[in-house]
């Protein structure tokens, strides 16, 4: 349910998690929209709830245009809005592909009503290469004058040196980032190896075509040292090393990781649900823990969702003919609540790679990864302690169902969300007056 903003009032003996601190019992005056003032409790009690900034997401497929039997604008964000969060970035690959300012411009036009109405602000990626075919580049200026905030083929590699170089050399006076799915493909894998893939007899997904071309990327990198590289949808332990490597040549490098490839490993996968099928794939106990750990130590900068819904035809029961792509924007707090919980992550951490992050990647840092006098309030109210509970599939908001975490236990902590649009009650039975000091339109 949305509420309307009220002009003032007080969110009572909250936890403010931020990126550099958590700062305990504290009450927040709200004017306008912004945090006016934070106080501190006289009498510490201690704080049911937590504040923390709402998040930002880099990489969500809408299927905005062309493709909404798979996901809307009204359905996506909703199903950003009951995630958590503020801020959305979504990718190219839909039919047409966004690769002219015609059709970004559609895309912008056909979201803005559900921007409106959620609240959750929505920016556009634009492709790397025309129609996403790898052979002739995008207008990179045109599209970033016209609101492109970063270009990308995702789903498909940019195979061609030639044209990498290219992209490059004119991204560094376009100053956005260029962010790569980064696979050869041939492989025509399936799975990545282990108990499931065997048993169910589909073709292995070597990790090999990562490394190779993540390898490729920053070599040819290094000629460009003002072009920004970010690698979407790390799945392999191996990127680390080169990662690394890039980072000590001062390169511009950037990567994220996928909450599905820290919560899974191929021991999980479930073989009667086709929702496991992903791109890239989920991978060893090792590369799922090294991953966790570079997140944490910070050689991965953020969480994004790679969300990405199908139809239950497209999804199929086929593992082969399934299409990849699994949910993600409503299960990514979830589970980091969940890793807050065992301890895996710290509260500053969450924060830093759910919000602070990819707030500051995407350029929108002004208005959201950060809770503090003077600001916005762009924020989400979590009760981290909750019990873990299955996550259910009435609790999806997308259209589309396909979520890999169904029947999984996580953190269901999201209670409320702050935006410019209202005060949203993201959970049933919550009462509004047990942090709020005044009652709701």
């Amino acid at each position: 349910m949305r509420h309307g903003l009220p002009k003032s009032f007080t969110i009572k003996n909250v936890d403010i998690w931020n990126a550099d601190a958590v700062r305990s019992s504290v009450d927040l005056e709200i004017k306008n929209g912004k945090i006016e003032k934070i106080s501190d409790l006289k009498a510490k009690t201690p704080a049911r709830f937590a504040l923390i900034p709402s998040g930002v997401d880099n990489q969500v497929h809408l299927r905005v245009p062309g493709q909404e039997q798979k996901e809307t604008a009204e359905t996506g964000l909703k199903a950003a809005l009951f995630g958590g969060y503020g801020a959305v970035l979504s990718m190219p690959n839909t039919r047409p592909v966004i690769d002219d300012t015609d059709i970004l411009k559609q895309a912008q036009s056909m979201v803005r009503s559900a921007e409106d109405f959620f609240g959750v602000r929505t920016y556009f990626s634009a492709a790397i290469s025309k129609r996403q075919e790898g052979r002739e580049l995008v207008d990179f200026k045109n599209l970033a004058d016209a609101g492109a905030k970063a270009f990308t083929d995702d789903g498909v590699g940019l195979a061609s040196d030639e044209l990498m170089a290219e992209a490059f050399s004119k991204l560094e006076s376009v100053g956005l980032p260029l962010l790569q799915h980064s696979e050869f493909l041939g492989h025509h894998g399936v799975l990545a190896p282990g108990p499931v893939q065997k048993n169910l007899g589909v073709k292995d997904y070597p990790d090999e075509p990562e490394i190779a071309m993540l390898r490729r990327d920053l070599q040819l990198l290094q000629k460009f040292p003002k072009a920004r590289y970010h690698l979407l949808h790390a799945t392999s332990r191996r990127v680390l090393p080169v990662l690394a490597e890039a980072r000590k040549l001062k390169l511009k490098v950037s990567a994220e990781v996928s909450p599905h490839h820290l919560y899974f490993n191929v021991g999980d996968i479930d073989p009667t649900n086709t929702a496991f099928k992903m791109n890239p794939p989920i991978r060893s106990a090792q590369d799922q823990s090294d991953l966790l750990n570079a997140l944490v130590e910070g050689q991965i900068d953020f969480v994004a969702t790679d969300h990405a819904p199908h139809t239950a035809e497209d999804k199929g029961s086929d593992f082969t003919k399934s299409a990849f792509g699994t949910l993600g924007l409503e299960t990514a707090l979830p589970v980091l609540l969940k890793f807050w919980q065992e301890a895996k992550i710290s509260a500053s951490r969450l924060v830093e790679v759910f919000s602070t992050g990819p707030a500051r990647f995407l350029g929108v840092e002004d208005e959201f990864g950060r809770l503090e006098e003077g600001r916005a309030l762009r924020a989400v109210l979590i009760d981290p302690g909750s019990a873990p509970r299955k996550f259910r599939l009435e609790d999806i908001h997308s259209k589309s169902k396909n979520s890999c975490f169904i029947d999984r236990s996580l953190v269901m902590g999201l209670r409320l969300h702050f935006n410019f649009r209202g005060i949203f009650n993201a959970s049933e039975g919550f009462k509004l007056d047990e942090v709020l000091s005044c009652p709701l339109e």
